[in-house]
């Protein structure tokens, strides 16, 4: 009993501190860029349902000071420990995690962006919004010549999940056939081909037109693979279409 009454005392008091925050400080007074944060680990003895309240209430303060910095000084230095805090308080919390990545990104913190929707992903393996930005950030803010491959296994994994768009696979391919691995984009289309409706079948030998080789028997090498992957009538439609061009 007397463990609920003081956790209901510390969540009074996040509030307080929270709305304190927002309606005290005064309208024309500069926000600092450093703001204290507490570690999670002072709220982990609490039980779930507590831990989220606390989350909750802390991630307004956050939306908050990400507002006041980014439109104002642009410092947002204590945004990583912020966004630490709300999703290890709330660990399913996923506006917050996707939030936070964006946002960080203002900070200058793409590394840091990354780590969070990695976590994010761990703790929420179901939702394809984790691999799909994840793909996005390899992409855009990696380095080096495996930034291409690390975004298309990203993309990959985010198409694997039900109730992805159907744009992933093709993303992924076109990744996986710049970084050199063409084979593996060729089947990934074929499957894209075969789980779609017209539309992403179109769009599938598009994707192929662009990264097989022109030459007949080459081109043919490339697409063999496909019937041990798919339904030999349907791979033979999507060969067939390949092939249009070539029929005299």
């Amino acid at each position: 009993m007397l463990r609920r009454v003081v956790a209901a005392l510390v969540v009074l008091a996040c509030a307080a501190g929270v709305v304190a925050y927002q309606a005290t400080r005064p309208s024309r007074a500069p926000a600092s860029p450093r703001v204290f944060v507490p570690s999670p680990r002072f709220f982990q003895d609490f039980s779930p349902s507590f831990r989220t309240s606390i989350a909750d209430l802390y991630y307004l303060q956050m939306v908050q000071y990400y507002g006041e910095h980014v439109s104002g000084d642009g410092r947002l230095d204590s945004l990583p420990e912020m966004t630490t805090l709300v999703t290890a308080l709330s660990p399913r919390f996923t506006r917050a995690y996707l939030f936070s990545a964006f946002a960080l990104i203002d900070a200058g913190r793409a590394d840091a962006a990354y780590e969070l929707l990695k976590r994010g992903f761990a703790a929420n393996p179901g939702d394809w919004r984790f691999p799909a930005y994840l793909g996005f950030f390899a992409y855009r803010y990696g380095a080096g010549e495996e930034k291409d491959l690390a975004a298309a296994r990203w993309y990959e994994k985010a198409a694997a999940i039900p109730g992805s768009p159907d744009y992933l696979p093709r993303l992924a391919a076109a990744l996986l056939a710049k970084g050199g691995e063409q084979g593996k984009a060729v089947l990934m289309l074929g499957q894209a081909y075969l789980a779609g409706d017209k539309y992403a079948r179109e769009k599938a030998v598009k994707g192929l037109e662009c990264i097989l080789p022109t030459e007949k028997e080459a081109r043919m090498r490339a697409l063999a693979p496909l019937y041990e992957t798919m339904p030999r009538a349907d791979a033979d439609a999507l060969v067939a279409e390949l092939f249009r061009e070539y029929v005299q």
